[in-house]
Parts: C-alpha cells; structure tokens; sequence
C-alpha cells in the first residue's frame, strides 16, 4: 500500500520520507499492542491494593502462627510480651479483613480457571472457608483472652472486653481457638498445593497476585 502523501498536503514522498512514515506506524502499532496487552494483563489480576493486603497478611498470619506454636515456651522478664503482640497483630489481620472484603467488593476480579467443575467447587469452598476463619480466629482469640479475665490491646492502646469473663468457659474457648486455627492453617496449606497443581499444568496462577 502506498502510504499517503507527506505533511498531508499533496507533495510526493521521498524513499527517505515513505521509509519514517513506515516506521512511524508501526511504532505506533506496538504501542498500542503493548497497551492493549497491558490492559489484558492487568484485568487477569486482582487489584493493587487487594494484592498488598493479600502479602501482607500473609506475613501477619505467618508470625501469628509461629507466636501461637512457640511463645508459651518462652521465658521473658515481661511474660506477656509475646501476648500482647499477638493479641494486637490478631486484632490488625481482623480489620485488614474487613477492608480486603470491602474492597474485593467494590473492584474487579478476575475471571475464575477453566478447570473441572469438581475442582471449581473446591476451591469455592476452600476460598469461602478461609475466608470465614480469617474473621473467625481472631474473633475466637478476642474471646479467649477476655474469658479467662485478660483485656486485649491494639499495640497499647486498651480496647473493650466484648466478652464476660467466665471460668466454665475457659477449656471451651481455648479449644475453639486452637481448632479453628489448626483449621485454617490445613485451608491455607490446600490453597497452596492448588497453586502449585495449576503452575505445574502451565498456568501462571501466582501471577494474579503478584
């Protein structure tokens, strides 16, 4: 095709001029290729701020399960120390919730894997329990801490006991932290075989939240 004439006012080209034109346009070509695969590659991933949270909390919930596994075990001069920090990160990771579902709410995700419909529901009910026990066990932790007669703070500053201390609660409350949290860490290790199954298959899973 012979490219239009140059400047746009009717006056031959020269080789010279034909030759910028060309490369012109297809420099514009592969910018707007790279604009469109941009966009195609941001809608295949959750929101920024979604994806920050996501990282985030799960560094806070990995020091929240090594502090709930290891801290009785430590000998402190102030032996609340590792309590109070883990009351207070339990308290954080719970408004950080919060905001993850109220952003997840009002943003864009992306479309789910074609896979198995009985793999789809697994992970349906996987994500949703996780979910659950991410409001759950630090609920059940708030609970425990003013049941058995101890207040909780959100790194020092002192928040209301939601819940009457009762001695023939104690066992029962302890109990349903540590399984509901043992519970959502097997959710989170299956959540994590998932991923790896759906990179081994080629499909770059980890990249939506990354």
């Amino acid at each position: 095709m012979t490219p239009p004439a140059c400047g746009g006012v009717g006056v031959g080209c020269t080789k010279i001029e034909e030759y910028h034109y060309i490369l012109k346009r297809r420099l514009d070509n592969a910018f707007e290729r790279r604009q469109i695969l941009s966009i195609f590659i941001n809608s295949m991933k959750y929101h920024p701020f979604l994806r920050a949270i996501h990282w985030l909390m799960f560094i806070l919930f990995t020091i929240l399960f090594v502090l709930g596994a290891t801290m009785i075990e430590f000998k402190e001069c102030e032996p609340w120390a590792r309590y109070n920090f883990h009351k207070s990160t339990g308290v954080l990771v719970l408004l950080l919730v919060f905001l993850r579902l109220l952003i997840r709410s009002r943003t864009s995700i992306p479309r789910p894997l074609t896979t198995p419909v009985l793999l789809q529901r697994v992970a349906r009910i996987v994500m949703l329990l996780m979910y659950t026990l991410m409001i759950l066990v630090p609920i059940s932790g708030y609970a425990l801490s003013n049941v058995h007669g101890y207040g909780v703070k959100f790194y020092g500053l002192p928040l209301p006991n939601l819940f009457p201390t009762h001695v023939a609660w104690e066992t029962f409350s302890s109990a349903i932290h540590f399984y509901l949290a043992y519970l959502f860490l097997i959710c989170i290790a299956i959540h994590i075989v998932g991923i790896i199954w759906h990179h081994v298959r080629g499909r770059e899973l980890l990249r939506r939240m990354s």
